[in-house]
């Protein structure tokens, strides 16, 4: 060992192919390894000027999520890409920060492709609501995280698209016309009480005569955003915007632009009727102002268990992604996510644009829907059927390159083989962090 050691701590961690110099060439290449072959050749996500879309399908605890992370933090080390998490709704991020601890993982990765364990520099990022509580031996373990809140001024935008997300029931119908009107008067308000205030004075009706259930109905609506207490104008401690020298953005962007990992940790909006909503101000916001943030850089977004936040293709975020997926490879924005429902994702996320396919084992329904969308022969659904632990086959409606000895070759064709793990620590279902 030794080839990585120096390289692991500048986060500049490339790829060997090699576990003995008197048995194999040493190469350095710029691809992503991520499986064994049955050949013993080393399967690869090959680099290429323009970013994919990815998924990682499987049952849980087969080893989906290993997968995806290793690929994330190859993105990251390897090509220098931005890599931000958007979506961790069961805190599987927690244990990127650390090293690999896990020996068996370790020694096959040191035997295959003789990496050494490395972290990421991760920094955990809170959406604030009225019941976020983080624990106290959570931020003794986690060196960097931030609560952080929407920018009001953003969301008075999009008022209407926002209430909605709190009760979907609820629509501001006409009464939306007089909010538009007020949107000048109301961006400079920088607190609760100015904003009742402006209401009160310039909705038509202030004579207690007329118009009195479109106040109403306003009134409430603005109730029901502050009582949520996801915006800055109601905590200004928790900041909605975060500044690096003269850059300034949303907290997620300026994280990427620091050159850390940012998590966002949803697990508090789980059971939030907005929390579609919240998502996809984060994904909107970096699709929208990507030339202007990261004119220079690749950034790719990844997502945990995505069927938890895209069930309905109208649903906020999944139009969000939606975007990302059909049209991220323009802007220079790489998909990642991984789901135990591939059936069930959306078409509008899923779509013709998905360019990876990791399917681990799952059920026949599901193997149906991946053997219907890649084409594959029935005697390769069955296989997917029953795949062991750590075993996957992958497709693509790109290529892999594969390497083995002194022979670099390519194909489009799915492939079988044992999946590469991550550098980076991982934690397992029900672990205590």
């Amino acid at each position: 060992m030794g080839f990585l050691t120096d390289l692991a701590k500048t986060y500049e961690n490339p790829d060997y192919l090699s576990d003995d110099a008197d048995r194999y060439i040493r190469k350095n290449i710029p691809d992503i390894p991520v499986l064994i072959c049955e050949d013993n050749s080393i399967c690869c996500i090959p680099w290429e000027d323009e970013v994919d879309s990815m998924c990682f399908a499987g049952m849980s605890g087969q080893g989906k999520t290993l997968l995806a992370q290793r690929v994330g933090e190859h993105i990251f080390h390897h090509w220098g890409d931005k890599l931000g998490m958007f979506f961790d709704v069961s805190e599987e991020t927690y244990r990127w920060a650390d090293k690999m601890d896990c020996k068996e993982f370790n020694q096959e990765n040191e035997l295959h492709v003789n990496q050494e364990p490395c972290g990421l520099p991760m920094t955990f990022v809170y959406p604030n609501t009225n019941t976020l509580t983080i624990d106290e031996k959570i931020k003794s373990k986690i060196n960097s995280y931030v609560r952080i809140t929407l920018p009001f001024k953003e969301i008075l935008q999009d008022l209407g698209f926002y209430l909605a997300g709190i009760n979907p029931d609820f629509k501001l119908d006409r009464s939306e016309m007089y909010i538009n009107n007020l949107k000048e008067p109301l961006s400079e308000c920088e607190n609760r009480i100015q904003i009742k205030e402006t209401l009160e004075e310039e909705l038509p009706g202030s004579d207690g005569k007329s118009f009195q259930a479109m106040r109403v109905k306003i009134f409430n609506a603005f109730d029901s955003l502050f009582n949520e207490e996801i915006l800055d104008i109601s905590h200004p401690e928790y900041p909605a915007y975060l500044k690096m020298g003269d850059f300034t953005a949303n907290p997620l962007a300026v994280l990427m632009k620091a050159n850390r990992v940012p998590a966002l940790i949803t697990s508090d909006l789980t059971n939030k009727k907005y929390q579609s909503a919240v998502i996809s101000y984060y994904v909107n916001s970096i699709m929208k102002n990507k030339q202007k943030e990261f004119p220079n850089d690749r950034v790719w977004i990844m997502f945990d268990e995505l069927w938890d936040l895209c069930k309905q293709d109208n649903e906020p975020a999944s139009k969000a992604i939606g975007r990302v997926a059909t049209r991220g490879r323009i802007k220079d924005v790489g998909l990642i996510y991984s789901t135990q429902f591939y059936d069930k994702i959306p078409n509008s996320v899923k779509g013709a644009k998905l360019n990876y396919l990791f399917s681990f084992q799952t059920s026949s329904e599901r193997a149906s829907k991946i053997a219907s969308d890649f084409d594959l022969p029935k005697i390769m659904k069955e296989r997917i059927i029953n795949l062991k632990k750590f075993e996957c086959i992958a497709m693509t409606r790109n290529k892999f390159r594969f390497y083995k000895n002194d022979q670099v070759w390519e194909d489009t064709k799915p492939v079988f083989g044992r999946i590469l793990f991550p550098l980076s620590g991982h934690r397992k279902a029900g672990e205590k962090f």
